[in-house]
């Protein structure tokens, strides 16, 4: 089982910050969704039980990812396939887009699909791993080609017919934990991480929720959200 496997199932034990993350597209969620790396589930779990919508179609390539989906029994129907992007056909009223393109070589490519993918009105919600300074062995170790600024990701965005919604630097305490374990102690391991990320949900999820606002300068992820014109 690979450690990047392994480690999704441990965020899945945070409910928390999952919960946290999803209050930031869940007002999106509507008519046919596409989920681009549903990985083990995790939001699609949360996704089925709280949000209303016509069609949800989870993909991933790793097969292990999806045979462990397939497993498990949601509250409405989904179809998962373990496909690459560049394959999915159709158009989307909402897709979700989290920590996936930062393990695409070419992101370039990979963004202007999920663009093509997305119907007159839809909107794409889209999570990476922010800020250069930020690259670490663990990054390394995980297969990240990158970490992303708002500049890179409006680059992406210029020559299509998109526009921008909202776009914010997401749980900066999560980037001062992460530049201290894996830029100052260089820690390279992406498995040995269960209670960092238990004492995190417990402590840190709540109180960042109740008293750091969204918009920072800072944050381990960046969120942006693009609407196609129509």
């Amino acid at each position: 089982m690979s450690e990047l496997f392994t480690s999704a199932e441990q965020m899945q034990k945070a409910t928390n910050y999952n919960q946290w993350t999803f209050e930031q597209f869940e007002e999106y969620i509507r008519g046919d969704v596409l989920e681009v790396g549903c990985g083990v589930g995790s939001f699609t779990k949360i996704i089925t039980e709280k949000s209303e919508f016509d069609s949800l179609y989870c993909i991933d390539i790793s097969l292990p990812a999806i045979d462990h989906i397939r497993k498990k029994k949601f509250r409405r129907e989904i179809k998962t396939e373990c496909i690459d992007l560049i394959n999915v056909t159709g158009s989307y009223d909402f897709i979700l887009c989290m920590n996936v393109m930062e393990h695409v070589e070419d992101d370039a490519a990979f963004f202007a699909k999920l663009l093509d993918l997305m119907k007159p009105g839809g909107v794409l919600f889209h999570l990476v791993p922010s800020h250069k300074f930020l690259y670490s062995n663990f990054d390394t170790a995980a297969g990240h080609f990158k970490r992303y600024t708002k500049e890179m990701m409006n680059d992406l965005a210029i020559p299509s017919n998109v526009k921008l919604i909202k776009q914010y630097y997401f749980n900066p305490i999560g980037a001062l934990g992460y530049w201290l374990v894996y830029k100052a102690l260089k820690s390279g391991n992406i498995n040995d991480t269960e209670g960092e990320i238990g004492m995190f949900d417990k402590y840190i999820v709540p109180f960042s929720k109740k008293f750091l606002p969204l918009s920072n300068p800072v944050g381990i992820s960046l969120i942006s959200v693009y609407e196609k014109i129509k």
